[in-house]
């Protein structure tokens, strides 16, 4: 969270490209395509991502609405990511109960790697069925006449998915923010913008 309640921390991008005339529509578009779709147990994978409205990021129905996107020049939008995560003892324990049964209906002592292999994917489809993934959602504030973009989370894991995410939802190449980049999206004087290959850190301290 943290846009709209929570505590501020968040990751600061540039976002790098134009957007086109139509924002509302076309936008709006690309997001319902990239929907949120709730992880289920029969699924190959172990991470769902995708938008949520910003001001409902788990309601079961997800449905967006242009003025709940849209601020003025601002969008504003949450990444969902659910992960299937299990606690190793559990998993541990469950693994060692499905050997024995194993063992019990084989009459074998050992099993391949293989028989090991499939056991594991059995007991992980029954800990899904029985369990509910980890949700976390993330909001992002756009502001897409000057550029700049926050996402209010700093995890490695949310801020490559949404970066991926990202970049195929608008076509848009993102840059995190810093001096020099900052500095380059402000459309500097030709000669102040060739000095900014140049400039140097200065210490504002002593020692």
């Amino acid at each position: 969270m943290g846009a709209l309640k929570g505590a501020i921390t968040y990751a600061k991008f540039q976002v790098d490209g134009a957007v086109p005339d139509d924002v509302h529509q076309k936008y709006m578009a690309r997001i319902r395509t990239r929907t949120f779709k709730p992880l289920q147990p029969e699924d190959e994978g172990d991470v769902a991502v995708g938008w949520v409205p910003i001001e409902r990021p788990f309601d079961d129905e997800i449905s967006f609405r242009t003025d709940g996107v849209f601020f003025g020049s601002y969008l504003n939008l949450a990444l969902r990511m659910d992960r299937w995560r299990f606690p190793s003892s559990l998993v541990k324990a469950k693994m060692a109960a499905a050997e024995r049964q194993w063992r019990q209906k084989t009459g074998k002592d050992r099993m391949s790697r293989t028989e090991k292999a499939e056991l594991r994917e059995l007991v992980d489809r029954r800990l899904r069925r029985e369990g509910v993934p980890v949700s976390k959602a993330v909001d992002l504030s756009w502001n897409m006449a000057s550029g700049e973009l926050r996402l209010f989370g700093k995890s490695k894991v949310i801020v490559e998915h949404f970066l991926e995410l990202f970049e195929k939802t608008f076509s848009l190449r993102l840059v995190p923010a810093a001096p020099y980049t900052i500095a380059k999206a402000l459309r500097l004087p030709k000669d102040l913008d060739q000095r900014l290959a140049t400039v140097e850190p200065t210490a504002l301290h002593l020692g």
